[in-house]
């Protein structure tokens, strides 16, 4: 087999896909998901709140840097305008992935070549928006991508099992790298850490497009579809039961936004923990995550996503809320115990969210419905986390005292963040109801 052949074999697969080329497609996607993991893992949380701050970086703008991933996701709306005129959808997802995760493992090598703590931060936050706007114009396609490979009867399984697995991998990594960094710290070579970090991304990268070259992408022969902007905004807006869900995903963006990207900034310059205590508590949520991902797909396969949805979202506000109470004094319990809970949250959250978009939206011009509120919910968290950096320092400057208890900007930033995703889950039980009972 030539070159040629092999390339249009590899990317452009015109023909039904055996059940075993299905079984080995959703293989090979667990083997991408992890490489995605580590990158992931290694370029957010307490990693990028770490380097971000040795280049200088305050608080505030830590965390606005920690939300552009959903600011990045406005982009998906352009998604359909060019992935529902293609068949083959693969090669270009394939080098979009890539292109994210090399430049994400280039971010770290920029302080060689600057030596200004502005231009660097600049330059890091340029390349961050970069990469997450190369991921986030292929997400809708890729997504749909691994739904043709899964049946709905086993679903909830597969991806309860992916997400378990992916959580183990991505755990593995920040523990390992989080005590380089450390060693590194305790050495007064902090970027001697960040170097070797960045390295493991740049080779996370390649894996990643290796495994992503390997999954067979089931042939497509419905009819090439143009959409308009117009159309993609209206599109899912008419669509009644979507629309809820748009909703939900606005609420939950804000939500989650306004406080999220500073729960590690937080750990990491107010509280002064190490790499290393921190990927461990992030390793205990991950435990928990794992030994519930799979309870949560079962309980979605027997019950519904929505029930899923609506409990994940309303335990995380629990506990965003209670991070109130966590300072210096009190870390040593609450951490551990937020951490936990946690877990056992996102575990549901991160399957309901991805598979209740596929269940409202019909198959046709899915990535219309998929990319719009994707860009919709990520301009409106990005706005959340603009709110909470003003907050921040109006907050900090109050300087809010509960009898002998401090409560610091980034606290009061919690609670807020933890009553609007209780609100977020009143919302998802009551106004989103099964398909078979929409309007």
């Amino acid at each position: 087999m030539n070159f040629v052949t092999k390339f249009k074999d590899t990317f452009y697969n015109t023909k039904p896909l055996s059940e075993q080329e299905y079984e080995h497609s959703r293989k090979m996607a667990i083997f991408e998901g992890c490489t995605a993991r580590a990158v992931f893992n290694l370029t957010s949380g307490a990693f990028l709140a770490g380097y971000l701050s040795f280049l200088g970086a305050d608080d505030a703008f830590n965390g606005i840097i920690g939300a552009i991933p959903v600011l990045a996701g406005v982009i998906s709306i352009l998604s359909p305008i060019y992935y529902e005129k293609r068949d083959n959808r693969k090669l270009p997802i394939v080098i979009q992935n890539f292109l994210h995760r090399l430049i994400l493992g280039l971010m770290g090598f920029l302080p060689l070549i600057l030596e200004g703590r502005t231009q660097r931060l600049m330059l890091v936050a340029f390349f961050y928006l970069l990469a997450y706007l190369a991921v986030s114009f292929s997400n809708p396609a890729a997504s749909a991508l691994y739904i043709s490979l899964t049946p709905v009867n086993i679903r909830g399984r597969y991806f309860g099992r992916r997400d378990s697995i992916l959580l183990a991998v991505g755990t593995v990594f920040t523990l390992v790298l989080g005590r380089v960094l450390d060693d590194f710290r305790a050495e007064d070579n902090e970027y001697g850490g960040f170097k070797i970090v960045f390295s493991v991304i740049l080779l996370m990268s390649l894996a990643n497009g290796f495994f992503w070259s390997k999954i067979k992408e089931p042939a497509v022969n419905s009819e090439k579809t143009s959409f308009t902007l117009r159309q993609i905004v209206t599109i899912p807006l008419k669509n009644v039961g979507f629309r809820r869900i748009i909703i939900f995903f606005i609420l939950y963006n804000i939500g989650q936004q306004v406080g999220g990207p500073f729960f590690s900034v937080y750990m990491v310059t107010r509280l002064k923990l190490d790499y290393t205590y921190i990927t461990i508590m992030g390793m205990m949520s991950t435990i928990v995550n794992v030994m519930l991902v799979r309870v949560w797909g079962r309980v979605a396969d027997n019950k519904s996503w929505n029930f899923v949805l609506n409990n994940s979202t309303l335990l995380l506000g629990i506990v965003h809320l209670c991070w109130l109470f966590v300072n210096n004094s009190t870390a040593f319990i609450l951490v551990p115990l937020f951490h936990i809970v946690s877990g056992a949250a996102w575990a549901g959250i991160g399957i309901s969210t991805f598979n209740i978009q596929y269940i409202y939206s019909p198959e046709n011009g899915r990535t219309v419905y998929t990319g719009f509120n994707a860009a919709l919910g990520g301009l409106m968290g990005f706005f959340g986390t603009l709110g909470g950096s003003v907050l921040l320092r109006v907050f900090d400057k109050m300087g809010l005292h509960i009898g002998s208890f401090m409560i610091s900007g980034m606290q009061m930033l919690f609670l807020l963040s933890g009553i609007l995703l209780m609100i977020c889950s009143a919302y998802a039980r009551i106004r989103i109801k099964k398909p078979s009972t929409q309007d």
